[in-house]
């Protein structure tokens, strides 16, 4: 069954079938929670059950999955559907006025095939402010036969003129359970590949399945070259490394490359069970490195990676902010060799 594919979310799941098997539909859903677990495809298999020609005979209320609306929805063509989302290819992605004029003449006719003129629209808090105004004019009085579900990740930017017109419905990531269950099922994982996909994406099966796994183990696998003696042994070095960190794009995955190695020093420091560290390939050199710190010298490195997550955002010298964390992160995992 369709709402089987949504990993997790059995209270949004619930709601809805309770609202289809009432009969109660809304006309405006806020589908709100982290980026990747499973909003917009629940939004598309919400508009399969309102629209399957054969929906299946069960107390459950759901699409078939194959009949031509479900195909057609999962294809993108079918008519009585429209998908919104910002402009790729952009610094800063927006959806424009004439996206909201688009979303208008899609729901001012009465539809084709369906009961309902359904609209998506993915990342909603993407609406700039003429184009947000102008579709809280739509909310404000839409037509009978239409549904507009909200996808976003980021609630508190859409108008709370907007918010208040929607039943929002909360998504959280699946547990470690369903996750590495679902990779093993869909992609056929080794459990030892979805336990690091597990940690490194927070349980959020989109963002997995849209990562590279050889190059997300790549750059993880650089922390631990950064320490090693020779990587960092002389200011030269350090200053080299730097600006070579310092093109990392996007930077956030710098961070999160430092913090998880850096996390998993600290774990071993105070003698965590070693099943749950993330780089179950390094142990030893992660031992080698814990037996001469404490937890406090992890902890003050961590303050010094925040100040240097903090640069792009408070105008400050990255190659600057690299280097002083390169020159710290040298010190204290090698003070023994000084």
């Amino acid at each position: 069954m369709p709402f089987a594919n949504v990993i997790g979310q059995e209270g949004p799941k619930r709601k809805i079938r309770t609202a289809l098997a009432q009969q109660a539909i809304g006309h405006a859903y806020l589908f709100s929670g982290d980026d990747g677990i499973g909003k917009r495809l629940m939004a598309l298999r919400f508009a399969q059950a309102l629209s399957c020609e054969t929906p299946p005979s069960s107390s459950q209320p759901d699409s078939c999955g194959h009949c031509r609306a479900c195909e057609q929805i999962d294809s993108g063509t079918y008519p009585d559907l429209l998908v919104i989302e910002p402009e790729q290819d952009k610094v800063n992605p927006q959806i424009k006025i004439d996206r909201v004029r688009e979303i208008e003449r899609h729901v001012i006719y009465r539809p084709l095939l369906s009961a309902r003129k359904i609209c998506i629209i993915d990342d909603a808090d993407r609406l700039n402010a003429n184009a947000a105004n102008a579709f809280l004019k739509t909310l404000e009085d839409p037509p009978e036969h239409s549904l507009f579900i909200l996808v976003t990740s980021q609630p508190l930017r859409l108008l709370a003129t907007v918010r208040s017109r929607c039943l929002t419905l909360r998504f959280s990531p699946a547990t470690p359970e369903q996750f590495q269950g679902a990779l093993a099922l869909q992609q056929a994982m080794a459990i030892e590949d979805a336990k690091f996909l597990s940690q490194v994406c927070g349980n959020r099966i989109g963002v997995a399945l849209r990562t590279d796994l050889s190059e997300l183990r790549s750059r993880h696998d650089r922390f631990f070259e950064l320490c090693r003696h020779e990587s960092l042994a002389h200011p030269t070095a350090v200053l080299q490394q730097a600006e070579e960190l310092s093109k990392v794009q996007p930077f956030p995955e710098l961070i999160d490359w430092l913090s998880h190695g850096l996390r998993d020093v600290l774990l071993m420091t105070i003698g965590t069970r070693q099943d749950i560290l993330l780089h179950q390939s390094h142990i030893p050199l992660l031992a080698q490195i814990a037996d001469s710190l404490t937890p406090t010298d992890i902890v003050e490195l961590m303050d010094v990676l925040q100040t240097l997550e903090q640069a792009p955002t408070q105008n400050l010298n990255l190659q600057l902010c690299l280097e002083n964390f390169l020159f710290r992160f040298h010190e204290t995992i090698h003070r023994d060799a000084a």
